[in-house]
């Protein structure tokens, strides 16, 4: 499927093949990374925007239709000082008022919540995360393929249960977008960038950059804006010089030691 017309549910945990670029037009592996590393294991990134941009649900109107007379709404640029979460549930910001920003704040918030190493290399972690941030009737789909995914990109970039912590998963919100609101339904995409790979010197993917966009559609259910699918395309991606190199695997693991993870968004 083109990244553009990805549906909820339906993506496979297999890469899909690259299609030939139009003349003049530059490869989606150097539109990535211009002069960069080359991504080396295409398989990952296919398990590693399964799990990301996974759906968990087969409710094909659960986006629900834009208001008449509203139009979509740019969050990006930091305008106004958004919504905050009222409580927090298994270390997640939960408790969101039930208004465009209250959407904005849930959609990135959650998004961030799936986005971490532990995520991936603890099974309990996720499933506890999932059942925080899921609607009753997604959880169950979204929990499977999680598992699933987890486990193939685990696999993939050759790392263990023991060896998880020494993974790079990190994630960052650019900037998000109201494309249909109501008072039971709200559709946000959230632009973000995203580091995954190993810093190991035989290292199946050296720790590479990434940009998506990601499709939350969000039902109001027992107080709260929860998930009921997720998809994911590629994101506005900008240019990385050529003459530019990457940092050691022992720069880049130091950072990834040193640095904490940035907070949730309110």
């Amino acid at each position: 499927m083109a990244a553009n017309q990805r549906q909820a549910g339906t993506r496979s945990l297999t890469a899909k093949a690259p299609e030939a670029p139009g003349p003049g037009e530059p490869s989606p592996w150097r539109r990535a990374k211009v002069g960069g590393i080359v991504f080396g294991v295409v398989v990952t990134f296919g398990i590693l925007l399964t799990l990301f941009g996974g759906s968990g649900s087969n409710d094909e109107d659960a986006g629900g239709a834009a208001p008449a007379g509203t139009a979509p709404t740019s969050q990006a640029g930091g305008r106004g000082p958004g919504a905050k979460a009222s409580s927090v549930r298994n270390g997640i910001p939960v408790g969101y008022p039930r208004t465009r920003e209250g959407a904005v704040a849930a959609a990135v918030n959650y998004q961030t919540a799936r986005s971490s190493p532990g995520y991936f290399s603890d099974q309990a972690l996720r499933h506890q995360v999932l059942s925080t941030v899921m609607t009753s009737a997604a959880l169950p789909g979204q929990q499977s393929q999680d598992d699933q995914a987890a486990k193939g990109l685990l696999a993939a970039l050759g790392v263990s249960a023991k060896t998880a912590p020494s993974m790079v998963m990190r994630a960052s919100p650019l900037g998000t977008k109201v494309t249909a609101f109501s008072s039971e339904t709200a559709t946000v995409q959230v632009w973000m960038s995203e580091l995954v790979g190993v810093p190991a010197e035989k290292s199946p993917m050296p720790v590479s950059g990434t940009w998506s966009t990601y499709t939350v559609i969000l039902q109001w259910q027992e107080g709260d804006w929860k998930v009921a699918t997720i998809s994911q395309s590629d994101g506005p991606t900008p240019l990385v010089a050529a003459d530019s190199e990457p940092s050691s695997t022992g720069e880049m693991r130091q950072a990834n030691e040193g640095f904490d993870a940035p907070r949730y968004a309110g």
